[in-house]
């Protein structure tokens, strides 16, 4: 009867070590490559800003090179708002979870520098090209802060 024990579980084991292996869960972390063009459709929760309306939406282009998980974001621009410059932006990645930030800079309509952060972070669904997270931008002149935030969706693409 031991016998038959020991051969039951083994059994067991091997079936679950199986199914954990199909079990369809999130790629592993060397399966993701976020490079490629993305759109983020941003809506803003909170604000300090004026301009920046609760529940108003906009939406920022890319392009991310995703270099074993290091990432580069290139051509960054919020459509409509062509006249703010960004720099190139840096991040990370490590599975499907991505976080990043980018700089830019423009010019207020009194003439003042106004220099900006976005940071942003999120999930990417197993298909590899959509999924959510959130966004926080962040705007200095002269030394004083406003900041807006909210949530954004992920699409490759």
């Amino acid at each position: 009867m031991k016998k038959l024990n020991v051969h039951f579980v083994l059994i067991v084991i091997v079936f679950a070590l199986f199914l954990a292996g199909c079990s369809g869960g999130v790629p592993s972390s060397s399966s993701f490559n976020f490079s490629g063009n993305w759109t983020m459709t941003n809506s803003t929760l909170s604000s300090t800003l004026a301009m920046s309306d609760i529940g108003s939406t906009t939406t920022a282009k890319c392009n991310i090179v995703d270099t074993n998980g290091s990432l580069t974001i290139y051509n960054f621009r919020l459509v409509n708002q062509e006249f703010m410059k960004w720099n190139t932006g840096y991040g990370s990645r490590i599975g499907n979870k991505l976080t990043g930030n980018v700089n830019g800079s423009y010019t207020n309509i009194y003439g003042d520098p106004v220099s900006m952060t976005i940071y942003f972070e999120g999930t990417i669904n197993k298909d590899g090209i959509s999924g959510s997270g959130y966004w926080t931008q962040t705007f200095n002149v002269y030394g004083y802060f406003d900041t807006s935030s909210g949530v954004t969706i992920f699409v490759k693409g």
